[in-house]
This record gives C-alpha cells, structure tokens and sequence, in this order.
C-alpha cells in the first residue's frame, strides 16, 4: 500500500513535469520508483514516453522492449509506446501499437483519433477517411473523431468543411483546446491572421501557459503588424526553461517565421544556425528548410 502510494506519487509529479515540458525532471521522478522497483511496467512507459520528448529513441524504445519482455499484452504499454512514436516520427510503428489497444476497446476515440493523425503524417487519406467513418456513423457527435474528420478536411484545403466541423464542436464545447487550436490552424492556413488569432487567444485564456500557444501567437501579432509586441513575446519564451524537442522546433520555426515576416532574415538565419547548433539530435529537416528559404531570400 505504502509502495503504490509512492509510485503514484512520482508518477504524478513525472507527468507535472511532463505537461509543463521538463522531460528531464520527468524522467528524474520516475528513475526514483525504478530504484527499488526496477521492472515497474508504469514507470518504464513514461521513462520511455518522456524519452521520446526528447528525441532519443534508442533509449526510449529500450524503456518499452523492457515491459512488453515480462507481459506481451500489456495495452498501457502500446498506448504510451504509441505515443512515443508518434513523437519520433515512426507513425508506421505507431499505428502498429495503437491497433494493439483497439483491439481490447475497438471503438476507443482518442486512439482513433491519433490513427488518424498518423495517416495523415504518412499521406493516406484515404486510410484517414476510412479509420474514424464507420466509427461515426454510430458516434456522430463525438468531439474526438469530429476533430480528427476537421484534421482530414483541412489537409485537403477544404476549410469551409473543417470550419463547419469545429464550430459544431465548440458550439457544445466553447473550451475545448484542442478545437480552439484547430480552428486558428485552418484560418492560419488560409492567411486570415485576424481571425486566427482570436482563436488563440481564446484558446490561451484556457491554457495560459502553453509554450504552443504562445508561438502561435506572437508569430500572428508579426503578420497583423505588430512586430513590437511578436518580439517582446518571443523573447519571453526564450527565458523560460523547457526541453521537448517538438515544442522546441515550434518555438524556433515560429519565430524564425516572425523575424522573416519582419525582414528580419539574417536574425532569422542566426537563430536557425542556433537550433542546428544547439540540439544536434533532433530532427533538422523542418528548420533546414526554412533556413535555405531564408537564404534564397536575401540573395
């Protein structure tokens, strides 16, 4: 008794840190419970998880292969191992785990819901379409397979469906995140800034902290014009501490984003060279891009 009173307890504090982005402190927590519980399946997947924030996926797929040695069947550990790969760029492999859990709870929305976000990572639309349909037609009005069905609309352009879709959404739901997020992604997407930062500011008023959020958001100031306060609000984030490699790329291409909107495209090439320079293990493809864009651009 007092033993899972512990592990709940750095379980709990691990995903603190988690959500805030503080994998290391994350994986810190949990190392704790593996002191003297060694093979502890729940702590062994979020180590893995929190690996995987990290982008050090030998470590993390080691955390896994770990668990699923002593019990094959443990659906706790594909979900989070589904997670993580997803988080590594192995959506194969993460479909691959997430059908694992569809399998006990074949109807399980969320996992749906990131089947299909991996669909489209990978380009199979259809696949996309066919993996939340049939799903719908029993659940119409489930906000989980509805964003996902809003995801597919807008990476085919078509907005004004993905729109219809989440003013359904937050019509019943006027603070669900996730739909706030989606609905500025779509209005981004078609260049109409103002409309999309109302969204995010609604969207911040829920999750005032969210490193996402604020990126987003200081990126839209710079293309509404006002560079003064995109600025100030990059700088912000920049003292604050944090270490997922997926928040840390949004941050810089977002803010390299910014500083180009401004003209700013030798500041935005310093702080492309900074990511590369800085964080050597993680992906490099996304901020390479930019960079060799950005040097087009002063040519």
């Amino acid at each position: 008794m007092f033993k899972d009173r512990i592990v709940n307890y750095y379980i709990d504090k691990s995903m603190e840190y988690g959500h805030n982005h503080l994998n290391k402190k994350a994986i810190r927590c949990v190392d704790k419970i593996l002191f003297f519980d060694k093979n502890n399946a729940r702590a062994l997947s979020f180590k893995g998880l929190y690996y995987a924030f990290l982008f050090e996926k030998e470590k993390s797929f080691e955390c896994f292969s770990e668990i699923l040695k002593n019990n094959h069947d443990d659906v706790h550990c594909y979900y989070r191992k589904g997670l993580a790969c997803m988080e590594l760029i192995e959506y194969e492999q993460a479909v691959d785990c997430f059908k694992k859990v569809l399998d006990v709870d074949p109807h399980h929305p969320i996992v749906l819901r990131y089947i299909s976000s991996c669909y489209l990572y990978l380009g199979e639309y259809d696949l996309v379409f066919n993996s939340i349909n049939d799903v719908l037609k029993d659940d119409g009005e489930n906000p989980e397979l509805l964003l996902s069905l809003s995801l597919y609309y807008d990476a085919l352009e078509m907005y004004d469906e993905s729109l219809n879709i989440l003013n359904k959404i937050i019509e019943k739901n006027p603070n669900d995140n996730d739909a706030l997020l989606q609905m500025a992604t779509v209005y981004e997407n078609q260049e109409m800034y103002d409309d999309a930062l109302k969204y995010i500011e609604l969207a911040l008023n829920i999750n005032v902290d969210s490193i996402v959020l604020k990126s987003i958001k200081y990126n839209l100031l710079a293309h509404v014009g006002d560079f003064e306060h995109s600025l100030q609000g990059f700088d912000e984030i920049s003292k604050t501490c944090f270490d997922g490699w997926g928040v840390m790329e949004l941050y810089y291409i977002y803010y390299g984003g910014a500083l180009e909107v401004m003209g700013k495209y030798e500041d935005a090439l310093n702080l492309y060279d900074e990511y590369l320079e800085k964080y050597p293990n993680f992906p490099k493809e996304m901020i390479e891009n930019m960079k060799e864009d950005a040097l087009k651009l002063i040519k």
